[in-house]
């Protein structure tokens, strides 16, 4: 029987978080076949022994890829996703976990209803391991429909709420100079059709001191970002283009109002000159070819 949805989990050293993960997607309720694709990047700690015990207990829902030495987070991303043989690809790290036994039906059902639309996702509880106090839902004001143009304007899709359809990608050569895989990947998918959120909580994203970005300081998280920004407004064009230096620009804005607020001298504002610059300059070059789409409509 062919499988409907494939879960991409990559993981690392998780294993105070993995059985909650695993259980997590083993508890959905679905009226189709679904499995669990496992990229296990050669933990240090006992995570490969937990997710052993769990295909034995599930051998025909989980299947694990087991490689002989570390590829990093962006190959064992690549590798994970390219096992997944499922008409649709849900996604959950293996430190995250979904709260909801009917989030993946709820999902497909409007996938399947919907032909048009290629990504949907949810609100999710972002919890702080340490800071409880500081756990908050996200997505307070998100818009129901939304397109690849908004989403270049703006990374508002937590991965442990995303699934797609499956278009099985060739992934570009620059999407492994990326330091994130999550963010171009929904860009990508963007492509095929409009993106849908479902207004209802039904997992939980956490930030941990093991975490491969939320330990980052906030001021190195953002630079970070910047570098993923320029290299998807070097191999994006158009509107995408366009929307993706709004959001480089809005992203040299925070860096600089956290160096106001610690009363420092801020180093990003020759930078937001630039991107106000680079934007207007690009928004010129593509008015010829928006004139052209509005007169073929």
């Amino acid at each position: 029987m062919s499988v409907k949805v494939s879960i991409c989990m990559i993981t690392y050293n998780h294993e105070k978080f993995i059985a909650q993960a695993v259980e997590s997607i083993m508890m959905q309720e679905t009226d189709f076949s679904y499995e669990l694709v496992v990229g296990e990047d050669c933990s240090t700690d006992d995570t490969r022994n937990i997710l052993l015990s769990y295909q034995e207990q599930y051998p025909h829902k989980i299947r694990l890829l087991l490689p002989e030495s570390n590829l990093g987070m962006m190959q064992n991303f690549v590798k994970t996703l390219e096992n997944c043989t499922g008409e649709y690809i849900a996604l959950c790290e293996g430190d995250d976990y979904w709260t909801d036994p009917y989030k993946l039906q709820k999902q497909v059902d409007f996938l399947e209803a919907n032909p048009d639309f290629a990504i949907c996702f949810h609100r999710v509880e972002v919890i702080h391991e340490k800071h409880p106090e500081r756990n908050y839902l996200s997505n307070p004001d998100q818009a129901e429909v939304t397109t690849i143009v908004n989403l270049a304007q703006n990374s508002y899709i937590h991965t442990v709420s995303c699934i797609y359809r499956n278009k099985k990608l060739k992934f570009p050569n620059w999407y492994f100079a990326s330091i994130v895989g999550d963010y171009p990947l929904h860009l990508l998918n963007a492509r095929y059709g409009k993106i849908k959120f479902l207004n209802e909580t039904m997992a939980k994203y956490r930030v941990h001191e093991g975490g491969v970005w939320s330990e980052i300081p906030k001021v190195q998280q953002l630079k970070k970002w910047d570098t993923v920004l320029s290299l998807l407004i070097k191999n994006f064009s158009g509107k995408i283009k366009l929307a993706l230096l709004k959001h480089r620009k809005k992203n040299f804005i925070a860096i600089d109002t956290i160096y106001k607020n610690l009363g420092k001298s801020s180093p990003e504002r020759l930078n937001i000159y630039k991107a106000s610059l680079y934007y207007q300059i690009n928004k010129i070059l593509l008015l010829p070819s928006l004139l052209l789409n509005k007169l073929a409509k």
